[in-house]
C-alpha cells in the first residue's frame, strides 16, 4: 500500500477543528480596554486603602484626644467649693448658656461661638470625666445631650428655686424650666402629633396645632451625686413634671395622655 502524500494536506486538514479553537489575537482597541479596566480596578483598591488608612488615623486621633482630656481631668486639683456652691454656679452658667443660644433666633444678634465654647468648658469642669446621666456616659456626651435638647424648644430658660444637701456629697436642686413648643419639639419629641389620627374625639394632629407656640412651665428636680476624691459631679438624676405643665395648657388629663402617648420624653 503506497504511503500517503502529506503535501496535499493543508494546515486545517491536519489540525481539524482545533484550528478554529485557537484564540484570536486582541486588537489594539481591546488591549486598551483591558488595560483601562485593570487601571480602574487598581485605582478603586488604592482609594479603598486610602479611606481605610484615613479612618484609622481619625479613630486614633479621637482616642488620643479622649485620653488627653481624661488625663487633664484626672490631674485637676480637687474642687474646693462646697457641693451646693458648685451646683448653684452650674445653674447660673446654664441660664447664661440658654440665653446665648436664644440669640440664634434673633437675626440682629450674632452668636458668639467663642463665648459659647467657654461656657461649655466651664460647665464641664464641674463634672468628672465619666459622669453618668441616665443611659448617657461621659462629660462630652452629657453636654451634647444638653445642647441637643435645648434645640428642641424655643426660648428655653431655667430658674433655680432651692438647693438642699440631703446628705454628704448629694445635692438636690428644685428648679422651674420654661420652654416654648416649636415645630422641632413636635418633630423630635412628639412625632405622633404630626400624624393624622383615626380618633374622632381627640385627633393628635389637632393637639399638636393647639400646643404649637405654647409655653410650658415645668417643675423639675435634679439630684447631683459628687465624687469625694475630686469634689466634682459623678452622676445626675433628673425628673421633669411634663404632666403638670401640659395639664395647665390643655386643661384635662385625657388630652395630656394623648399627647404623651408615643412621646420621646421620660415622664
Amino acid at each position: 500500500m503506497p504511503a500517503p502524500d502529506f503535501r496535499d494536506l493543508d494546515k486545517n486538514s491536519i489540525l481539524g477543528d482545533k484550528a478554529t479553537e485557537l484564540p484570536k489575537p486582541l486588537t489594539s482597541c481591546e488591549k486598551n480596554t483591558k488595560r483601562l479596566e485593570r487601571c480602574r480596578i487598581n485605582q478603586k483598591r488604592y482609594r479603598e486603602r486610602q479611606r481605610a488608612i484615613r479612618s484609622s488615623i481619625e479613630q486614633i486621633m479621637i482616642q488620643i484626644n479622649t485620653l488627653t482630656r481624661k488625663q487633664r481631668h484626672l490631674t485637676k486639683r480637687k474642687e474646693s467649693r462646697d457641693p451646693c456652691r458648685v451646683v448653684g454656679d452650674m445653674f447660673n452658667q446654664l441660664e447664661a448658656y440658654f440665653r446665648l443660644l436664644g440669640c440664634r433666633s434673633d437675626k440682629k444678634v450674632q452668636l458668639d461661638r467663642g463665648r459659647e465654647q467657654e461656657m461649655v468648658e466651664s460647665m464641664k469642669n464641674s463634672f468628672v470625666f465619666d459622669v453618668v446621666l441616665g443611659d448617657v456616659n461621659g462629660v462630652d456626651a452629657v453636654m451634647e445631650l444638653l445642647h441637643r435638647n435645648s434645640q428642641y424648644f424655643d426660648d428655653p430658660t431655667v430658674h433655680l428655686k432651692q438647693l438642699e444637701e440631703v446628705s454628704s456629697g448629694i445635692v438636690t436642686a428644685s428648679a422651674t424650666l420654661h420652654v416654648t413648643i416649636s415645630v422641632s419639639t413636635l418633630c423630635f419629641l412628639f412625632p405622633r402629633l404630626l400624624r393624622t389620627s383615626l380618633s374622632k374625639h381627640c385627633p393628635p394632629f389637632a393637639l399638636g396645632k393647639r400646643l404649637l407656640g405654647e409655653q410650658l412651665e415645668c417643675e423639675c428636680s435634679i439630684t447631683f451625686f459628687f465624687d469625694k476624691a475630686s469634689g466634682r459631679v459623678a452622676r445626675l438624676q433628673t425628673s421633669i413634671n411634663w404632666i403638670g405643665a401640659l395639664f395647665r395648657v390643655l386643661g384635662n388629663l385625657k388630652e395630656v395622655s394623648n399627647v404623651l402617648d408615643g412621646a420621646l420624653i421620660i415622664v
